[in-house]
């Protein structure tokens, strides 16, 4: 008799477990709360779907933080190179772009998802979408569908709800306090990968927001990334913002502030900067002395007059243009909110749950993705770590049931 596992949550951590357990002829119905399954992983491909990250493991680990040693088995059972090989088993080849980061040759997420859903059909995977979970009931599955409650029996189950970004395409936390229930540590969930708030000036957001500040270096305590980031109406976001967003949030959360520095021309020295803008002006603004003589981009000029205009600076400085060009300094209050930030850290803690992602206080309940307390940059990481981690605890799931025959 076939083993009967709900999973719960049909992004890329819940597709790939029903995936590999279908696989291995186990009965598996696959429940979403939304019309459709993978809707945040769509959204994720809407400006190229980056899978994930072609640099050794060593450096891949890295960007885990304090749990690269929690991901280390869960990437070596599914590496990056098996998830290349996934998707080209599902008609997508992927390339590997000059910056190490590995996309699928469409360049989208919609042709992935399509024949994704097509093979779980085609394994006899029950997908069921409309459906909210919202608890147990005598150790049955409650879950919502419009105006009925519906209890479903499960042998297995894993919870694949994800975070608290992008609510509207799904996964709104509503998980945490039902699991709170049943005294399952639950870490504070806050933005990751987000922008941060910036008090600029109305001319400056007026003519610049929507603007890419390109090839700079921002650097904050011992920490250095050359890239790029957006200027937006409320502050800053995306490229490098995101790579640094872990801890300048909790440098904030400790201070209230915090402060960036952007070397506007890092290719070029402060002796460099000196010497060309000792030539001479003559009848050119300033603005188009930058630009001819240092090539810096409208928005760096921009910024530069922007620090000039609300007094951020002194004459001397002003004065000394190669400093602040290679040490503008940006006063972040706070990070966006959670609602449009592109994923969370917290969740719940790796206390909570065994070595094999099983809750503790729940036997037979999984757990795995972002719902889980760690975090990761964009880049690919998130993905790949989100997939791994599916068919890390599938894996278990099938290795268990093997040992109990």
């Amino acid at each position: 008799m076939k083993s009967k596992v709900i999973i719960i949550g049909g992004g890329p951590t819940g597709l790939m477990a029903a995936y590999l357990l279908s696989q291995k002829k186990f009965d598996v119905t696959l429940y979403d709360r939304k019309p459709t399954f993978g809707r945040k992983f769509l959204l994720a491909g809407r400006g190229g779907l980056n899978i994930t990250h072609s640099e050794c493991r060593e450096k891949f680990l890295e960007k885990y933080g304090n749990s690269a040693k929690i991901f280390e088995p869960i990437l070596n059972n599914f590496s990056q190179n098996k998830l290349m090989s996934f998707c080209e088993m599902l008609g997508e080849k992927t390339f590997i772009g000059s910056s190490g980061r590995v996309f699928p040759k469409s360049f989208k997420s919609s042709p992935l998802l399509r024949s994704w859903l097509s093979k779980l059909k085609n394994q006899d995977v029950k997908m069921i979408t409309n459906h909210d979970w919202v608890g147990w009931e005598d150790n049955k599955l409650i879950f919502k569908t419009g105006i009925k409650r519906i209890t479903v029996d499960a042998e297995i189950t894993l919870l694949a709800l994800g975070g608290l970004s992008w609510p509207k395409l799904g996964s709104d936390g509503s998980w945490m306090k039902i699991l709170e229930k049943y005294n399952i540590e639950v870490s504070k969930i806050q933005p990751a990968n987000c922008g941060f708030f910036v008090k600029w000036s109305n001319i400056f957001k007026n003519r610049f927001a929507g603007f890419p500040l390109k090839a700079v270096e921002l650097s904050f305590k011992n920490k250095k990334i050359k890239g790029e980031f957006i200027i937006t109406t409320e502050g800053i976001e995306g490229g490098i913002i995101y790579s640094f967003s872990s801890i300048l949030r909790d440098n904030i959360n400790e201070m209230g502030s915090t402060e960036i520095t952007i070397d506007l021309k890092p290719d070029f020295t402060i002796e460099k900067i000196k010497e060309l803008l000792l030539k001479p002006r003559l009848k050119l603004t300033i603005t188009n002395y930058l630009r001819k003589t240092l090539k810096l981009s409208e928005v760096a000029i921009g910024l530069l007059m922007e620090l000039k205009n609300k007094g951020g600076t002194n004459n001397h400085e002003m004065s000394n243009l190669a400093y602040v060009i290679k040490n503008y300094k940006i006063t972040l209050d706070k990070p966006f909110s959670i609602e449009r930030c592109i994923s969370t850290s917290g969740g719940i803690s790796f206390n909570s749950i065994n070595e094999d992602f099983m809750l503790v206080n729940k036997p037979n309940t999984y757990v795995a993705g972002e719902m889980l307390d760690w975090e990761a940059p964009t880049g690919g990481y998130l993905l790949q770590a989100c997939i791994s981690n599916g068919a890390f605890v599938a894996n278990n799931i099938i290795n268990k049931k093997r040992q109990n025959k």
